[in-house]
């Protein structure tokens, strides 16, 4: 995280939980980063990365005391696709990952190379 500020950039989650559960999420697990409401998926339906929970994974929820209905205030069971990008001032798209498992996840040297891309093509082209 450290390593991303020194670069010039900054962290920040989305999720489409509600306010309320956004706030406990991110107070619960300390995170040192904002962590923004998408209500209803809009931001993830313009990248194109929303589906619906499966039946039998919905099921799996209600037995596990998930509540996602609750969570993201709607009962539409939609949840975006886990996506990093890495998004330049002018919101040009520098690096963009996208898995359906939620456990494949560019490595944080990754994402640390192309913020420092982005980094260091601002330098130059203000120069």
């Amino acid at each position: 995280m450290a390593e991303i500020a020194a670069a010039g950039a900054s962290v920040v989650a989305v999720s489409p939980q509600t306010e309320k559960q956004a706030f406990f999420m991110h107070d619960q697990h300390k995170l040192a980063f904002p962590l923004l409401v998408d209500a209803h998926n809009q931001l993830a339906r313009q990248f194109e990365l929303v589906y619906r929970v499966p039946e039998e994974q919905q099921a799996l929820y209600s037995r596990t005391f998930v509540n996602l209905p609750f969570a993201n205030g709607d009962s539409s069971w939609e949840l975006p696709v886990p996506a990093t990008f890495v998004i330049d001032c002018d919101g040009t798209i520098l690096f963009a990952s996208a898995h359906e498992d939620y456990t494949d996840r560019p490595e944080p040297l990754e994402i640390l190379a192309a913020v420092r891309f982005a980094n260091n093509s601002a330098r130059l082209g203000s120069e």
